[in-house]
């Protein structure tokens, strides 16, 4: 909730007598989320001298207690005392719902305008010698709102002209955020070699909360062969707006998803977005043989800094994908250089499969040069120079 000058505490006063003219005007009739806990001092000479006020959840409203010093009865309420929940939902200098807890017949719970405008009952019950709870409905109450705990005793001296108690004693009001943070991110896959010559890439997302603010934000993953559906942290963090983490990719299918809490303890999931995490090519650091065996090529624009070409007609890169028998199909992506004059013969498994050339690709490197599924089984890619220069497999994403 945006914070703006806070009302004056007089009105609270002016709001206890309406509240006070309020109640005893009302017809007597039938009668999931964080908590909080705002202690009170022994401050007055009320016999319902608050000592806490509280608010709690269930799915569709809030529940908001009293809790005073001294031992009190319902029917102690009858000689025009009461407590009252104010709520004030737009931080201005009024407050739009007084919730009463009072004593007609039996304990009652009613909520109005904080004027003249009765709303509707609300569930209250005593759940122990000084503890009350009232039952706000959640529609009543908009995204956020700020309160206090009111209580108004007419007793003996000094009380016969009313012993008023807030809690708090002060303004600020309590704010009681029931909003969950704002999480935003764009849906489209990430193939990782696309983005970044490296296995590190930029994660983009957004973060807010317009109310208590974000208290943190987790990016976490799982892989999309999960069998479990067990997340794992990736990355945290505090800030909010616009974020970008880097991380290091492992290498394979992944769904990334981003969960965020405000300072009141709500929680967002935001939606996943799946990423590919090529493994990079070498002939010391990846999978695969390439015969003859050669000497990487500094590239800046490939994958890991580099990759291995084939030199001459009939060189090869071999590797062999073993299926780990699991009951997922994949989609095996071979990524390289769209450079050159190079025509290259797939083979699998020994077959002849298909013909690639450089004309068929974008003229650039971390290019998708073939990709093969497979459900269930080991396969055999081999990939041999035809003619000209330049081709090299740079990753292979599994």
């Amino acid at each position: 909730m945006p914070h703006h000058r806070s009302p004056h505490r007089s009105s609270r006063y002016l709001f206890a007598a309406i509240a006070l003219l309020l109640v005893l005007s009302l017809p007597a009739g039938p009668a999931t989320a964080h908590s909080f806990t705002r202690n009170d001092a022994n401050d007055s000479a009320s016999k319902i001298d608050l000592r806490s006020v509280s608010v709690s959840h269930t799915s569709t409203s809030v529940v908001h207690a009293v809790r005073t010093w001294n031992s009190w009865t319902p029917a102690s309420l009858q000689h025009d005392s009461f407590f009252l929940i104010g709520i004030n939902k737009d931080n201005d200098a009024a407050y739009e719902r007084c919730a009463f807890i009072y004593y007609t017949t039996r304990l009652r719970g009613q909520l109005s305008n904080c004027g003249s405008q009765f709303i509707r009952y609300l569930t209250v019950a005593k759940v122990n010698a000084t503890t009350a709870k009232i039952t706000i409905p959640k529609s009543q109450l908009g995204p956020a709102y700020e309160w206090y705990g009111g209580s108004f005793w007419v007793g003996a001296r000094p009380c016969r002209n009313v012993c008023r108690d807030f809690a708090p004693n002060t303004l600020p009001d309590i704010l009681h955020d029931l909003t969950p943070p704002v999480v935003a991110m764009d849906g489209s896959q990430i193939n990782t070699w696309e983005v970044s010559t490296t296995s590190t890439f930029s994660f983009p997302f957004t973060v807010s909360d317009a109310h208590s603010g974000i208290a943190s934000w987790t990016v976490q993953r799982r892989s999309l062969e999960s069998t479990d559906g067990v997340w794992s942290d990736v990355v945290t963090g505090s800030t909010s707006g616009a974020i970008a983490p880097d991380i290091a990719g492992t290498g394979g299918r992944f769904e990334y998803r981003v969960r965020a809490w405000d300072k009141q303890g709500n929680q967002r999931t935001g939606q996943t977005r799946w990423v590919f995490e090529a493994t990079d090519v070498d002939e010391l650091l990846g999978p695969g043989v390439f015969d003859p065996a050669a000497t990487p090529v500094a590239n800046v624009d490939a994958f890991g800094g580099d990759y291995v070409p084939l030199q001459d007609p009939g060189d090869s890169y071999e590797w062999t994908y073993v299926y780990p028998d699991d009951g997922f199909s994949r989609a095996i992506r071979f990524i390289g250089p769209g450079t050159g004059d190079w025509v290259v013969e797939l083979f699998i498994n020994g077959n002849s499969v298909d013909t690639i050339s450089a004309d068929s690709l974008p003229d650039a490197q971390r290019q998708l040069i073939r990709f093969w599924t497979t459900a269930s089984d080991d396969l055999t890619f081999r990939f041999e120079l035809v003619s000209g220069a330049g081709f090299g497999i740079d990753a292979v994403l599994i």
